[in-house]
């Protein structure tokens, strides 16, 4: 018997194409909770389904520190200055507080003639606050669809790369989203 390999995501940091001439003169703090409260669940053809948060973390899925790093990345594109904390600061010591929250990791296996596939999406909120830590900004969704092919034969293996390869390519698209979303939103200063 040989144990699954960890998670071990490698998000790919996105070009926003903002020169640095165009950087928006603000300094951020991005709140990302650690631990954050995400799940991942598991469905399954069928009525079949399992919540797989505990087994995630155990094997070292670490979306926590992943998130920070990129949006940390992708937003320092947008702002002459971004910090990363765990907790809500104090009202007036940034101009502006963007909090991410990863909610469900959603896998869905999908039977189709070719074999059996999975479909991996991740739901996600946005809310940003001004100086005063009053919410100016709240937004929610799930990202695209990735599928990947899903191996009856090694399910745990097959689970882990699909996971590390498209979860990794979800984060850098969410923090392009949330990126732009930024760049062009307008805070009070």
């Amino acid at each position: 018997f040989q144990p699954p390999p960890p998670f071990e995501l490698k998000p790919v940091m996105p070009d926003l194409a903002i020169a640095p001439s165009q950087k928006r003169l603000l300094k951020i703090a991005v709140v990302v909770q650690d631990p954050m409260p995400y799940t991942m669940f598991y469905q399954g053809e069928g009525s079949y389904s399992r919540d797989s948060t505990a087994e995630a973390r155990n094997r070292g899925l670490l979306l926590e520190r992943d998130l920070s790093r990129i949006s940390s990345e992708t937003f320092s594109q947008v702002f002459s200055q971004v910090v990363v904390l765990r907790d809500l600061p104090l009202p007036g010591q940034y101009d502006a507080v963007v909090n991410l929250n990863i909610g469900q990791v959603l896998l869905k296996e999908k039977v189709v003639l070719t074999g059996e596939t999975c479909n991996l999406t991740a739901s996600w909120s946005m809310s940003v606050l001004d100086n005063k830590n009053q919410e100016i900004f709240n937004k929610q969704g799930t990202s695209p669809v990735h599928n990947f092919a899903w191996s009856t034969m090694n399910p745990s293996a097959t689970l882990t790369l699909g996971v590390n390869e498209h979860l990794s390519v979800i984060l850098g698209e969410l923090a392009k989203e949330w990126g732009m979303t930024l760049y062009t939103l307008k805070i009070p200063t």
